[in-house]
């Protein structure tokens, strides 16, 4: 419900029970809105997890280092006053995929990839009736994984190694493609290649009906998705490709779902 959304701003650096805070207080703010009290809750999480458990295994990324190795769930039922087997956690990339096939871009389809590309590069599919966590992030292409290809880090990256200019966002990037600029509109063509090569490699030959592509990235689809059409064309396949409906609420809905 549109009037029970709220966004606030996480500094992922925070001490673990700074984080927790931050986390629990949108929670108890969108219930009390709705006058219930928490209950059961769904959140998607980036990973590595350990999902079941509610154990952060995230290390060495620049995010939540503080959680490693705490029992988030614990943590998080305290702070809202209730019992861990009340939270339910999912990786976020399968979140934002149960919520666009449910109710987005992969709806009606029998088999669906979903693709986050931002920070990092998140997958999972849903194929043969059964959902699973992607691994597209160390799935290894060329001289390393496809994440050190299609990512943001290795857009701004690649940019700031061929101009010497260094940009701060996928956003800035895509504005200086559409407006001329050469060694930005190639960057976005690679990457799109990439993704296309990547997607051939990682499923061939049962290549998924539809793929759908969300994240920050995906915002300048127009600037890469005709490119990934193109190689998976080239390899004989006629599939789907599309861009995510709900954007950011596809991960929203998956999480609530896992309480369906």
């Amino acid at each position: 419900m549109q009037e029970s959304e709220l966004r606030h701003h996480i500094d992922s650096s925070l001490p673990a029970s700074e984080v927790i805070s931050s986390w629990a207080a949108p929670i108890l703010e969108a219930n009390h809105r709705m006058g219930f009290k928490p209950e059961r809750i769904g959140i998607a999480m980036p990973g590595p997890f350990d999902y079941e458990k509610g154990i952060c295994q995230i290390r060495g990324l620049g995010k939540y280092e503080q959680l490693y190795g705490l029992n988030v769930k614990d943590l998080l039922a305290a702070a809202l006053n209730i019992t861990a087997s009340d939270i339910r956690m999912v990786n976020d990339a399968t979140a934002y995929l149960i919520g666009e096939h449910l109710q987005g871009s992969g709806k009606g389809a029998a088999s669906v990839l979903g693709v986050t590309l931002g920070t990092g590069l998140g997958s999972a599919w849903y194929m043969n009736g059964e959902l699973t966590e992607g691994d597209l992030y160390c799935f290894p292409f060329r001289e390393g994984v496809a994440e050190d290809y299609v990512s943001t880090r290795w857009l701004l990256k690649a940019y700031a190694e061929q101009t010497g200019l260094r940009l701060e966002s996928v956003r800035e990037m895509s504005v200086a493609a559409r407006e001329g600029d050469k060694a930005a509109a190639e960057l976005f063509r690679q990457l799109g290649e990439s993704l296309g090569e990547i997607i051939v490699q990682r499923f061939s030959p049962a290549l998924p009906e539809r793929v759908v592509i969300g994240g920050n990235i995906a915002r300048s689809a127009d600037l890469f998705m005709p490119y990934c059409r193109k190689i998976v064309q080239e390899y004989g396949f006629n599939i789907s490709m599309v861009t995510a409906l709900l954007g950011e609420k596809a991960a929203l809905v998956g999480a609530a779902c896992l309480w369906q």
